[in-house]
């Protein structure tokens, strides 16, 4: 049944649709996150922009646990069906990483934003990744299904997380909520130890080390007049992956050190970043008088 699925949504294909398809995708790859999230948090809002990316991250943790416990295969090679583009296709099959990550990105800010104009884009945006997904035929309509489905818990389960840290009244030291950061993705690593959560994990843990200590020491903002939040988006994103892929070529390889790469990828989103930022007063707001005083 769903490889006539597949069948049936390749009879209407021409080299327009792929390329077409191909760039639609592409909306869903980690390379679009991560320039996607840094635009919130450097220039919108910082604190949505941390919970946007802790709840892709999240749900790219439970994307990769299910795929590597389903194991189920891909349709490439399935006879009768088409795979293209098959580089944008690592890994097992179910549920859809692409399909998963733009519902959960699309939904969190569809759930925060409440504009109804941003309720069209983003389902449609979810529709087009999604369809995309099958009509390059590396994912069967159950992983696409799946990927919707789950992505909407986590989103539900997201928010009543994010309410009951929004109520809580508890005090916690600087040095105790870097300590927490270091250790709660450690255990998720510890739990399902896939290289793939090795980086993540090393990421989350970077960024919540740095929103931590610029929350406490420079208490960085966003505002800025347009000139300048275009300046910060092209330093903050070209010096990340210049540490994102430079550092491959000084950190040893494996699995820790990728961690750590990753983990200095966050601290730049988060710390060297909006530090740079005040340093060259590219923002409204430098280093809060009560720090120093």
């Amino acid at each position: 049944m769903q490889a006539e699925i597949l069948k049936a949504i390749q009879t209407i294909s021409n080299p327009f649709l792929d390329y077409f398809f191909i760039a639609v995708t592409m909306l869903g790859n980690s390379g679009f996150y991560f320039i996607f999230i840094p635009i919130f948090y450097w220039c919108v809002d910082k604190r949505f922009g941390l919970k946007l990316g802790l709840i892709l991250i999240s749900s790219i943790y439970v994307n990769t646990v299910l795929k590597e416990t389903t194991k189920i295969a891909r349709p490439i090679g399935y006879p009768g069906i088409r795979s293209i583009f098959t580089q944008s296709a690592g890994g097992y099959s179910f549920p859809s990483g692409h399909a998963q990550g733009s519902t959960t990105l699309w939904g969190t800010l569809m759930v925060h934003y409440q504009k109804k104009w941003l309720w069209y884009v983003g389902t449609a945006i979810v529709l087009l990744v999604s369809y995309s997904r099958m009509y390059l035929g590396v994912h069967w309509p159950m992983d696409i299904a799946g990927g919707i489905l789950i992505a909407i818990l986590i989103i539900i389960l997201s928010e009543l997380i994010d309410s009951i840290i929004k109520e809580s009244t508890f005090n916690i030291s600087l040095s105790f909520k870097v300590i927490l950061s270091i250790l709660i993705p450690a255990l998720f690593i510890l739990i399902f130890p896939h290289k793939d959560i090795y980086e993540y994990m090393g990421l989350i843990s970077g960024t919540l080390i740095g929103y931590f200590i610029d929350k406490e020491k420079f208490d960085f903002t966003v505002h800025a007049p347009l000139q300048k939040q275009i300046l910060k988006l092209l330093i903050g994103i070209i010096v990340f992956f210049a540490f994102k892929e430079g550092l491959k070529f000084v950190l040893p390889s494996g699995n820790i050190f990728n961690a750590i790469r990753y983990a200095i990828c966050g601290l730049w989103l988060s710390l060297g970043a909006p530090y740079i930022f005040n340093l060259f007063k590219l923002n409204d707001k430098t280093i809060k008088a009560s720090s120093r005083s």
